[in-house]
This record gives structure tokens, C-alpha cells and sequence, in this order.
């Protein structure tokens, strides 16, 4: 998983945490959708996108459905629409606010991020910005991996030492339930 998200990040894929309810019921708020990196002409009607509004914040960015493609002078818009808005977006998405296409949801995922608002506190590595909520859930994920690591060396290389504590375990277990059936006889 982490192997993935950092060579994902490194191909220009995007984590991001979605702060609001226009999506809802198919993306809901403190979900984090993965973004892709794609060409203006894969995109369908139907296809959720990920692009900045160019009437709010430069960083601001947007995940809602594709209703309508347009081309003018030869270059592709997309009119788009939250799903649980009642009207279409005012501005059509140009080439230079889209960013790409959302190729998955994760429910509940970004609600860490989120509420400690570590999602808006970037650092460059490699040139590219990433959140210090990526960088908790790498080090969570890498802590995890690091210890399933340890306890396989173990296994192959000191089989005696698991072999040990897999029998004093079975043995505790023993005694335990041992104990137990003497308390009940025992009343």
C-alpha cells in the first residue's frame, strides 16, 4: 500500500479529502477520492473529475460528475453538477482547471485529516506537494509492514524461538481453561 501510494504520487495521482456534501450519496464528506492524471478526451458524460474553480481559492478543488461535454475552437469543456446539487455548476471546466478523472472513493478515510485540518498542510518532497495526512497514514502503514516483517525474519530465521512461544502459548491457554473448569466443579 505504501509502495502504491508513493509511486502513485510520484505519476502525478492526487489523495484528496472531500470537505463537502454536493457528491453525497455516492462520495460523502471526510472521504478521500484518488484522482488520475488523464487526457480531456477519455472523459464521458458520467465521469466524476477533479478540477480548481476558477472564481474560488487557487487551491481549491472540486470533485463533481461530467453532464455535458462541449467543444469550442477546438478545445473540450466539461459542464458538471455535484450530485446532490439542484443545478449545474455556473462555469464550464476549462483545460487549464482540470486536473484529472477520480478513479476511486474511500469512505471515511480523509475524516483523520479532516477534522485535524492536517490535509491542508502540504510539504514539497520530490517536487511534488503532499499532505501530512498522506505522510501520518504512511508512517502507520509502514509501522504495520515493519512489524509483519519482523515477526516472517523471526519465523525463518529463529523458527526455535517462535516454536517456543507458539508452545508457552498453548500452554497458558491449557492452564487457563484448566483453572476455569476447577472454579466451576469447585461450586
Amino acid at each position: 500500500m505504501v509502495l502504491f501510494i508513493l509511486t502513485a504520487s510520484l505519476l502525478g495521482w492526487r489523495f484528496d479529502v472531500v470537505p463537502t456534501k454536493s457528491m453525497e450519496p455516492a462520495i460523502n464528506p471526510g472521504g478521500m477520492v484518488v484522482t488520475r492524471p488523464v487526457g480531456m478526451g477519455d472523459i464521458k458524460v458520467g465521469d466524476t473529475i477533479l478540477f480548481t474553480e476558477p472564481h474560488i481559492e487557487k487551491e481549491a478543488r472540486i470533485c463533481h460528475r461530467v453532464i455535458d461535454i462541449k467543444q469550442i475552437d477546438s478545445q473540450l469543456f466539461f459542464q458538471t453538477k455535484g450530485d446532490a446539487n439542484e443545478y449545474p455548476d455556473p462555469d464550464l471546466v476549462s483545460p487549464q482547471n482540470f486536473i484529472g478523472k477520480t478513479i476511486f472513493y474511500v469512505p471515511r478515510v480523509g475524516n483523520i485529516a479532516y477534522l485535524s485540518h492536517l490535509h491542508a498542510t502540504p510539504i514539497t518532497f520530490m517536487g511534488k506537494k503532499i499532505s501530512v495526512a498522506l505522510l501520518v497514514i504512511l508512517a502507520i502503514g509502514l509501522t504495520v509492514i515493519g512489524t509483519e516483517l519482523k515477526n516472517m525474519w523471526e519465523w525463518i530465521f529463529r523458527p526455535h524461538v517462535k516454536r517456543r512461544q507458539e508452545i508457552l502459548k498453548k500452554r497458558n491457554r491449557g492452564l487457563k481453561a484448566k483453572r476455569r473448569r476447577e472454579r466451576v466443579l469447585a461450586r
